[in-house]
């Protein structure tokens, strides 16, 4: 796809936006901007310094691929507009300009209050360009928008910049009454040449832009191009997901995609918890679902293009389907998968082909045993092989057929059961000693350390009860005391497990073989460590402060469980 590159003025964008010429895409979030982020952009005007590319995409009002909207405080309806460029990137800063030079009556961000900016041109003519800039609150501003005020104080509303001619007038016609001799032997051949340049630097700024051509409303290559070239050139504001430009395809077709998200964290406690309410990742998680169970696949291009036929109802299927994902993959009991919390949950990606898989066997109840059983040795295979580190479209869509192949027909194993076999299970050399970093094998042994039902140290309780969270067994202070350790050696995953931090607090520096005797109680400490994947061989090392010896003790226990997931 062709784009041209070129610039504008700045009082031209501004200008077009005041008449709905420029507008927004519906996909586009809310301004955001606070009013340190405008004065920090007009600053950089005048200092005549870059303030980044505007991407916009040709459009007139027969011919517009995404539902739009007038830029944030233009107040004009949707037939009001008549579109000329629909800005994909630039949205905050072109919004900002706006509320600038127009002062409409809307809030900024962090505050309840609409504002003006104005600029000290006394400030100007010293040179502190740094602190030229101030804004105040509109119901604060009657003083600073009387004219004898303005006059007497060297300051100028930003309303009035681009009607400098006339504002300009005024002031010089208000001077050569009250102070000719000022006027004459001051401002006109000092400070006027100063202030004319720092306007026109305002008014005259060039900004840079590209333009996308017109494309096809109904042309779903043209749009998935558009899409792909907005996703790498967005840069500032908030960043958007194909999961905004789908809003905007959905939205001509009266299909209300936030509405739908809206109703499901609201029904489905997990996917609010874990999305923390916003649908940039589990959003397009629901919609890479939708696509599975419709028999396509997962990249950006395909799900912007998915059809409005039928998506309600695929939408609600895939989000119940997507909580009961993520109930199993919270599950701490034995066909569960630990993660505890959200924070220890190896790949969110994984979550697609789990749901997507979950809807399959449902819908196809012969296969559930062995369906259940083939889940639960990918999901491990795809822990502790770090499959899903990295793009994972491909992944996705193939992990999920291969699975319902080997279903149909047990002969055609899927190609991760071979992986594992061979880098795993039958690998002599597979070793937990290097990971030492919270990377998925890291997040796997904590969940396999949940799903064993860790206890507190001290507490003797279990891991649903305490906040938990990983500590050394071996102490680090400690360990570094002995003066023969690496770091990645201290902080290797078979040096950490799930503990309180009032427990490490109480343990800090002392050796295994004290605080075994002194902080875990004696008639259960045997329990407590077995619950960490700690053997009476790793036991009795930490009686002996052997630390190598512990290591490779708990390593053994360690592999040996997940090799037996992974058969």
């Amino acid at each position: 796809m062709d784009i041209i590159p070129d610039k504008k003025r700045l009082s031209l964008l501004v200008n077009m936006a005041s008449k709905g010429e420029i507008v927004l895409p519906e996909f586009q979030r809310n301004f955001v901007w606070r009013r340190d982020d405008i004065t920090d952009l007009l600053t950089s005007i005048i200092k005549k310094y870059f303030i980044g590319t505007f991407l916009f995409l040709r459009v007139d009002r027969d011919n517009i691929p995404f539902a739009m909207r007038p830029i944030t405080g233009v107040d004009k309806s949707e037939k009001e507009l008549n579109p000329e460029w629909m800005v994909l990137d630039g949205q905050q800063r072109i919004t900002s300009l706006y509320y600038v030079f127009h002062a409409p009556n809307i809030p900024l961000k962090s505050t309840r209050h609409p504002y003006r900016f104005f600029l000290n041109l006394k400030k100007i003519t010293n040179g502190e360009i740094d602190d030229a800039i101030f804004s105040e609150r509109s119901d604060y501003c009657d003083e600073y928008l009387e004219e004898k005020h303005q006059f007497e104080n060297w300051i100028i509303p930003f309303t009035e910049i681009l009607n400098w001619s006339e504002w300009r007038h005024k002031f010089e016609t208000y001077w050569l009454k009250n102070d000719k001799d000022f006027f004459i032997d001051q401002y006109h051949p000092k400070i006027e040449p100063v202030w004319e340049e720092k306007i026109k630097d305002i008014t005259s700024f060039q900004v840079p832009t590209i333009e996308i051509p017109k494309v096809e409303p109904d042309n779903p290559d043209k749009i998935a191009e558009v899409c792909a070239i907005f996703e790498k050139m967005n840069s500032t504001g908030v960043p958007l997901s194909v999961y905004d430009l789908l809003t905007a395809r959905l939205y001509k077709d009266k299909i209300d995609l936030h509405k739908l998200w809206t109703e499901s964290i609201e029904e489905h406690g997990l996917l609010c918890n874990f999305s923390n309410n916003e649908p940039d990742i589990f959003g397009v998680i629901v919609l890479r679902t939708i696509a599975l169970m419709r028999g396509k696949e997962v990249k950006s291009k395909v799900l912007i293009n998915l059809k409005p036929e039928e998506f309600e109802q695929d939408w609600k299927t895939c989000a119940y389907y997507v909580e009961k994902a993520l109930q199993r993959i919270t599950s701490t009991n034995e066909d569960g998968f630990g993660v505890f919390d959200k924070k220890w949950f190896p790949y969110t990606t994984m979550t697609t082909v789990l749901a997507a898989l979950l809807q399959y066997l449902d819908s196809n109840p012969k296969y559930t045993t062995e369906g259940l059983r083939a889940i639960k040795k990918w999901y491990w295979a795809s822990v502790f092989l770090e499959r899903y580190a990295g793009a994972t479209d491909s992944t996705t869509y193939s992990d999920y057929n291969d699975i319902i192949k080997y279903l149909k027909d047990p002969k055609k194993d899927p190609s991760f059961f071979k992986e594992a076999s061979e880098k795993i299970l039958n690998n002599p050399n597979f070793s937990l000693k290097d990971i030492s970093r919270r990377n998925a094998v890291y997040k796997g042994i904590m969940s396999l350390i949940a799903i064993k039902g860790a206890k507190d140290f001290m507490a003797d309780d279990s891991i649903e009860f305490w906040d938990l969270d990983d500590h050394h067994i071996f102490p680090k202070k400690y360990l570094v005391s002995q003066k023969k350790y690496t770091d990645d050696e201290i902080n290797t995953v078979l040096n950490k497990t799930l503990i309180s931090s009032s427990t490490n607090r109480k343990i800090s520096k002392t050796p295994p073989s004290i605080y075994i005797k002194k902080i875990i109680p004696q008639k259960s400490c045997k329990i407590i460590l077995d619950s960490h994947y700690i053997n009476e061989k790793a036991m009795k090392a930490m009686m002996n402060d052997n630390y190598e010896e512990f290591l490779e003790a708990r390593e053994k226990e360690l592999v040996t469980r997940i090799r037996d997931l992974l058969k």
